[in-house]
């Protein structure tokens, strides 16, 4: 029910958003609130069998018979309701013990589902603890939520009006005591809980930061140790903890005036009642059995008109944080399949750059009217200064950002007007920084084809002189390379990704740095690899060692977001322009380079001591 293929959107309102997830279990729900009344009813019907009993007792003589005979039945009646109760309770339990566990584990998998669909810009912007710590609350609060509101706001409003019309039978001013003191008990407390319902808001904000610094920071924990800035680290959070600690004191202010409120306000009900039923009493308006029937029900109704006000701050606090949640599926995808998106065809593998203009920002323009042409198979190297748009070229044909204007073709096809699962199928991509699953070896090559066979993902792995250090680990391919991939190097790590791709066999191959964390003797051993794998594939190599270019079919030179140079190597060497500058900067033969220091992708002053 969570794995759609499609996407597919969420209702943005919390209201609308419960619903999505409850409707499913209508019957469930239905018999919860079932239970609910039952309970409501319970409330007034057993003190009121008590009254009868006391009142049975309290008149009682001799001449009547036997008193068992008289109270049998309601004696009966109130254990009766008794054992019932605690049988509906039973049902209640076995109810919810299906439903909310369910209703949980729909709601993460759908806004998971919804949250992996937004573009890349999201994810730069939000803390992935952050996220998953929201996406976890979401969750528990509408669980919470569901119960609240059954279990207290609905039954113990049915049990307040069915105690209240019992209360009438016994004298209209009773009723009309706890009526109007209900009324304003629960009108006040929602007016001055509005406060609290921002604090808990805020609140659930603040947490939420607090568990993406926790997470930021233990997943730099290498960094944070080699700068030895662990109480950098912790001051930082002591800082973000004070904020969290100012914020939920606030928060409890509010809850302390909502709550000496209701204290006092009890007191005044339960005072007027007293002062009302002596009187009564003294004017043989009510009987013993009344009296205490009444002052059974009024510490009933002040029990449940509390649990209700208290409630509804704990209700406003768990509103407070959904909405927060909500936060990550209200915005809007920006990357979406056009209605009429088809899955890409690849039979060649060409790209086209038609007139292409992109910026991440409107002031800071990537491309302007930038057109190339990448034909089928071709091996194709990007050169450039850093920020020049290398990058950026081949995240926009993986669709990671959408163009402001023009086209970019694959074989004739409009990437905007084809699936995005689809395009990302027909490519490849090898990063710089490769990040790995907290799963085994076999599972993280095996996510490059999730059906591949053991002796392919094995094949793979020797393709990129991954098995040998594979083999030597605790469980070999069985071992867990711990989150992020941190149990290996980098290099390990990158080979890891190399495999992924020989798994993948995709007619589309893009590499941004793909052997930067290797050693020469092993960069030397798998190029061969990497050449076999470029055969007969569309294949953009992004590199800072130039003289892993020198095969390539063509080579293109950015700067400043425009295609400066293109040709082979040779022809851009004797062309003499910035591949030439680059390439002998590398080789060592520029002598313009005494006080500056040249590397592929950006230039750096040389620093005094060098």
């Amino acid at each position: 029910m969570i794995l759609q293929e499609k996407k597919f959107e969420l209702p943005k309102k919390l209201l609308r958003f419960i619903l999505h997830f409850v409707k499913p279990h209508s019957g469930k729900i239905a018999c919860l609130f079932f239970v609910s009344t039952i309970w409501a009813i319970d409330l007034s019907f057993r003190p009121y069998m008590m009254k009868v009993i006391l009142d049975t007792v309290t008149r009682y003589s001799p001449e009547q018979g036997p008193l068992v005979n008289i109270l049998m039945w309601p004696v009966l009646l109130y254990l009766l309701s008794l054992l019932c109760l605690n049988f509906v309770f039973r049902f209640y339990d076995a109810v919810r013990l299906y439903m909310l566990p369910s209703i949980q584990a729909d709601i993460i998998g759908k806004m998971m589902q919804y949250i992996e669909y937004h573009a890349h810009d999201f994810f730069q912007k939000n803390f992935s603890g952050a996220i998953a710590s929201q996406v976890k609350e979401m969750s528990e609060g509408v669980k919470e939520i569901i119960k609240i509101f059954i279990n207290k706001f609905f039954s113990h409003t049915l049990a307040i009006g069915i105690a209240t019309f019992t209360a009438a039978s016994v004298h209209p001013i009773l009723a009309a005591i706890i009526l109007i003191w209900a009324t304003i008990f629960l009108w006040v407390t929602t007016k001055i809980s509005r406060g609290a319902r921002q604090k808990a808001k805020t609140l659930s904000k603040v947490k939420s930061i607090t568990m993406g610094s926790i997470v930021d920071s233990l997943t730099n924990i290498s960094s944070v140790r080699l700068f030895a800035r662990n109480e950098d680290e912790l001051l930082r959070l002591n800082n973000q903890l004070e904020h969290q600690v100012d914020c939920g004191k606030k928060l409890e202010w509010s809850m302390l005036r909502i709550r000496a409120f209701q204290g006092f306000s009890v007191f005044f009900m339960i005072s007027l009642l007293l002062t009302f039923l002596v009187y009564a009493r003294q004017q043989n308006l009510v009987s013993v059995g009344d009296f205490a029937f009444i002052i059974s029900i009024s510490i009933s109704i002040s029990e449940a008109i509390w649990n209700i006000s208290d409630d509804l701050v704990t209700f406003s606090e768990l509103v407070g944080r959904c909405n927060q949640a909500l936060s990550l599926i209200e915005e809007s995808h920006k990357i979406q399949d056009s209605p009429t998106a088809k899955p890409l065809v690849v039979p060649e593998g060409a790209i086209s750059f038609d007139f292409v203009s992109f910026f991440y920002r409107p002031e800071a323009s990537i491309f302007n009217n930038l057109s190339t042409i990448i034909h089928a198979k071709q091996r194709v190297g990007l050169v450039g200064f850093s920020g020049a748009g290398k990058s950026t070229f081949v995240n926009l044909i993986t669709r990671t950002f959408d163009i402001q204007s023009g086209s970019i073709l694959i074989d004739g096809q409009d990437i905007k007007h084809v699936t995005q699962k689809s395009l990302r199928e027909h490519i490849s991509f090898i990063p710089q920084d490769t990040i790995l699953f907290h799963r085994t070896f076999m599972e993280n090559i095996a996510y490059g084809s999730p059906k591949a066979s053991e002796e392919a993902i094995i094949w793979a792995a020797k393709k990129a002189y991954a098995h040998d250090f594979i083999i030597t680990t605790e469980h070999g391919y069985q071992t867990t390379v711990g989150e992020r991939g941190i149990k290996i190097s980098g290099g390990q790590r990158q080979r890891i990704a190399i495999a992924r791709a020989f798994l993948k066999n995709a007619p589309i191959l893009i590499l941004d740095e793909a052997t930067s964390s290797l050693d020469s003797e092993t960069e030397a051993g798998i190029q061969d690899s990497l050449q076999k794998l470029m055969h007969n594939r569309t294949t953009i190599v992004i590199a800072h060692r130039l003289s892993t270019l020198m095969a390539m079919d063509r080579i293109l030179v950015f700067d400043a977001g425009c295609i400066v140079e293109d040709g082979t190597h040779q022809e851009l060497i004797q062309h003499a322009g910035i591949y030439a500058r680059l390439w002998n900067a590398q080789a060592g033969k520029n002598n313009n380079t005494k006080n500056q220091v040249i590397v592929t992708g950006a230039r750096y002053p040389r620093a005094p001591y060098l």
